[in-house]
């Protein structure tokens, strides 16, 4: 008889779920899924043949603390809630707000 030992490793990431019904449902995904090679949110929609989501500490409805099990053929959009990593800019680099909006940026070039 073999034996199966089954870790569970999290790699929370808050997202904000639109669905085609019109509702919107917030919480978090876990971007870990063992075997398939997932790094960011969006490699779950896409990479994942799996086609259901799970979602935890749910806030949905005026409801919130749940787990969802939500087919990705009702989902609308998603939205990665997560700060990306503020990096240092280099002396060479110009901040954002000197080098203006990215529609001046469009425009200048």
């Amino acid at each position: 008889m073999s034996v199966k030992v089954i870790t569970r490793r999290i790699d929370a990431h808050k997202v904000s779920i639109k669905m085609v019904d019109g509702s919107l449902i917030e919480g978090k995904v876990n971007i870990f899924q063992g075997e398939e090679v997932v790094q960011r949110v969006s490699d779950i929609f896409t990479k994942v043949s799996d086609p259901f989501v799970v979602l935890f500490d749910v806030t949905a409805e005026g409801k919130g603390g749940g787990v969802l099990i939500i087919n990705k053929r009702n989902i609308a959009w998603v939205s990665p809630e997560d700060d990306p990593v503020q990096k240092e800019p280099q002396k060479d680099e110009k901040t954002a707000e000197s080098r203006g909006s990215w529609m001046e940026r469009m425009r200048s070039s």
